[in-house]
């Protein structure tokens, strides 16, 4: 079983205002901003050791069988890999011969919950939340299953209910906004986020919740208002040397949300403020050049990806060339795939791309400058014949990669008789979606609809 007396560094005797101390410290080394999975540990193990029913429980259990210490584990790790309906079933187990038992109801009831089971999952939540009253826990997470279901109203007065027990739970108070938000209540989210700052003194509490301001702000069109918070953060940041990294990274992290949306002067603002914090730090100088690149080239890519003259396959190139990764949304092996399969639809049919080639050269020199060296060998016959040899020698390599990126490779609908696609190969007359209408949402950046929580996390389950 988890070691929550561990994960605070806390002794067994330690006070309740002890374990808060150390809940504090322990989200300054791990901020919710940038280690989501250590904060919900930490998280864990002050709600279930700052309340004295759950922790004598804990304490019980710590004693109890090996059986049932196993399973409890054992289910727990099953939750976090999405093994859930075995999770549930070893949860279920458990709860036969003991049925009381506070902290297994809890974890199953999280297991329905993620098991997209909210029904049983409030249901066990309110029978926590009537039993012990007083726990701040249960409290927040009925409130959680309610905002998960979408019922927003019952979700904000059970927040409200949890917050009056623990004003310093930072999860609630973001869960509240949250709410909040998703009611499309933009008063109540943003009053919600400036109570939580009066009533905060751990200073990486302040910083998030200045972020969540951010998103907020985003969420509903307010960016002249953005750079106020920006300023608070730096000065945040210059004053607590332990958090300054976070903050700075994490404004990278925002700015190039922003590039996905077209946003480059937020873009730029905001990483500014991360050079004025970290002025000699490589994430937010390479952050720079990604901004600086995308303001040179964004007008004159967009109006290339509308010209109906310019064939996709070489709007593909240029794009890797001049779109920064935060909205290529690929990793290198990613990169190479996608330039080698629109390298190889251009030198297997370059008779229909002269036309193509001749408007870039005219219309978009800059752009042609950037893939000179391929074009210039693919127009010499000898040169493009054994470049089509090499691309052939290593096509399963790349199309192993392609067919991995669904997203990004989008080739003929289905149309075998058996139900199963078409395979991949060299010859395949694919065509490659790849200039969007929308900014792609990475399964990592902040969710569109400003909870301020990972797409992953919230709308994109």
């Amino acid at each position: 079983m988890k070691d929550f007396y561990g994960i605070l560094e806390l002794e067994k005797q330690s006070t309740k205002e002890e374990i808060k101390g150390a809940y504090f410290a322990a989200a300054r080394k791990f901020p919710f901003d940038r280690y989501e999975v250590e904060f919900m540990d930490i998280r864990s193990a002050y709600e279930v050791l700052s309340n004295h029913r759950t922790r004598t429980e804990y304490d019980e259990v710590v004693l109890m069988s090996n059986e049932i210490k196993e399973k409890y584990e054992k289910a727990s790790d099953l939750i976090k890999e999405g093994e859930l309906g075995s999770a549930v079933k070893i949860l279920e187990e458990i709860l036969k011969d003991n049925p009381k038992l506070l902290i297994v109801r809890a974890l199953l009831a999280e297991g329905y919950l993620k098991n997209n089971n909210s029904g049983k999952a409030i249901k066990l939540y309110e029978e926590l939340a009537k039993e012990e009253p007083e726990n701040a826990a249960f409290s927040g997470y009925l409130a959680n299953s309610y905002h998960i279901r979408g019922w927003q109203k019952k979700a904000i007065k059970a927040y409200e209910r949890a917050l009056e027990l623990d004003v310093d739970n930072i999860s609630l108070w973001i869960g509240l906004c949250d709410a909040h938000t998703k009611d499309e209540n933009y008063d109540e989210a943003k009053k919600t986020i400036e109570k939580s700052l009066e009533a905060q003194k751990e200073i990486s509490f302040i910083a998030t919740l200045y972020f969540r301001l951010i998103m907020l702000e985003i969420s509903f069109g307010m960016n002249s208002l953005i750079s106020d918070l920006t300023d608070k953060l730096v000065v945040l940041a210059q004053n607590n040397s332990k958090i300054k990294e976070d903050i700075a990274w994490i404004l990278c992290d925002i700015s190039r949300y922003f590039m996905q949306l077209g946003g480059a002067e937020e873009a730029k603002m905001l990483n500014d403020a991360a050079i004025i914090i970290l002025p000699q730090d490589e994430n937010v100088l390479d952050t720079k050049k990604e901004i600086e690149n995308f303001n040179k080239y964004a007008d004159l890519f967009d109006k290339l990806s509308n010209d109906d003259e310019i064939k996709q396959e070489i709007g593909v190139l240029i794009g890797l060339e001049v779109l920064p990764d935060s909205v290529l949304d690929l990793d290198e092996d990613g990169k190479d795939a996608m330039a080698y399969y629109n390298e190889y639809q251009i030198l297997s049919q370059y008779d229909d791309f002269k036309a193509t080639i001749q408007r870039l050269r005219k219309v978009y020199p800059e752009f042609y400058d950037l893939i000179r060296d391929f074009l210039d060998k693919a127009a010499n016959d000898g040169e493009r014949r054994k470049m089509l040899k090499g691309y052939e020698k290593h096509s399963d390599r790349f199309f192993e990669l392609i067919n991995g990126s669904p997203d990004l490779f989008k080739g003929e609908e289905d149309n075998s008789a058996d139900g199963q696609s078409a395979p991949g190969g060299i010859d395949d007359d694919t065509v490659v979606t790849f200039v969007r209408e929308e900014p792609k949402i990475g399964r990592n950046d902040p969710c569109t609809c400003g909870s301020g929580k990972k797409y992953k996390k919230c709308c994109g389950k």
